[in-house]
């Protein structure tokens, strides 16, 4: 016969207290004292008991699941984001209900709908495809924190300063002497890829440099291939730039592909500028100048926001935005 689970009476006879006195310790509410405290401790590991969180959620309204939903895992930015925030919440006793919604808009849209259904307390969404998906959450009363370059949104966001990051990458060609920089960049549908390309315009306008040339993502997955094909068509050009600055370092690494096999070396012949600073920037040959974003600082900050809106005692929810940093590195000399 099935032996059934101990419940928080078992929990009270065991440590001779009362079942109030097991559920404020449980709960970490009330006037208990330490040494009722660690016999109550002792009682629930003694009997192995375990909470029942469905029931505990009924009770408090709380099921301490956080909904993540993020565009594209497989992405080096943001699965460090992922990652961070997981670790966050998991040191927070929350547990994360990820959401790839793998750069489709009605796969967004289909997780959107399901996050009520699984009752979780709040939600955080990594580069939303859809802004509208993110106001649906809050009409439907989940707290929700957006990670992303959004203007003038209505709701709490955490970003870097894309556009300042960008300006600064153009800037430093700049500086170098170089007067034909071209852009690759991310798909227009995205906020963060029309940012970046704002920055890079610029900086040319503030210079005054008149050479302009970018070539945008036709789709939201802006990474090594567009950065290939785009060098190429760059290396296509009559008046062919001197430095590239690309939106992304996957951006930035597929160019260096196609400039290696047209028999061209960076940064000899053309300098190259990246965004991110992802890992495999300071492994590549020669090792990426980039302009570095916080990841773990962007989902440990989104986290803290979050728990400030579960927590109305902390008040309205900002919007912050991080400072991006230029790394100088291999990629990047003085115009030829």
């Amino acid at each position: 016969m099935r032996r059934s689970s101990p419940t928080m009476r078992d929990v009270a006879n065991h440590a001779g207290v009362s079942v109030q006195t097991v559920s404020c310790v449980i709960n970490e509410t009330g006037n208990i004292s330490e040494e009722t405290r660690l016999r109550v401790l002792n009682a629930i590991e003694a009997l192995n008991y375990k909470r029942n969180a469905i029931a505990r959620s009924m009770r408090t309204r709380r099921t301490r699941m956080i909904a993540l939903l993020v565009m594209d895992i497989t992405n080096p930015v943001l699965s460090v984001i992922a990652s961070t925030i997981e670790a966050a919440a998991y040191a927070q006793n929350y547990t994360v209900l990820l959401y790839n919604t793998g750069l489709d808009p009605a796969r967004e849209q289909a997780y959107v709908d399901s996050i009520g259904d699984r009752r979780a307390d709040g939600a955080i969404m990594v580069n939303a495809i859809g802004r509208e998906h993110a106001l649906q959450l809050v009409e439907n009363h989940i707290p929700t924190v957006i990670i992303d370059c959004v203007t003038d949104s209505p709701l709490p966001t955490v970003s870097v300063d894309n556009l300042r990051g960008a300006y600064l990458a153009t800037e430093h060609l700049i500086n170098l002497g170089h007067r034909r920089i071209a852009h690759i960049g991310g798909s227009h549908r995205l906020e963060i890829a029309r940012q970046r390309e704002a920055g890079y315009l610029q900086a040319l306008a503030d210079h005054n440099l008149t050479y302009r040339r970018s070539l945008p993502s036709e789709s939201v997955q802006w990474g090594y291939q567009h950065g290939y094909t785009a060098m190429h068509r760059l290396l296509q050009d009559d008046e062919r730039p001197t430095a590239v600055f690309a939106a992304s370092d996957e951006l930035a690494i597929g160019a260096y592909r196609a400039l290696a096999e047209a028999g061209l070396r960076v940064p000899d012949d053309i300098s190259v500028v990246g965004f991110d600073n992802i890992e495999a920037a300071a492994y590549t040959t020669p090792p990426l100048t980039t302009i570095h974003q916080p990841f773990a600082e962007l989902g440990e900050r989104a986290f803290e926001l979050l728990l400030g809106m579960l927590d109305e005692a902390n008040g309205t929810p900002a919007n912050i935005v991080l400072p991006p940093r230029l790394v100088i590195r291999g990629s990047t000399a003085e115009v030829r």
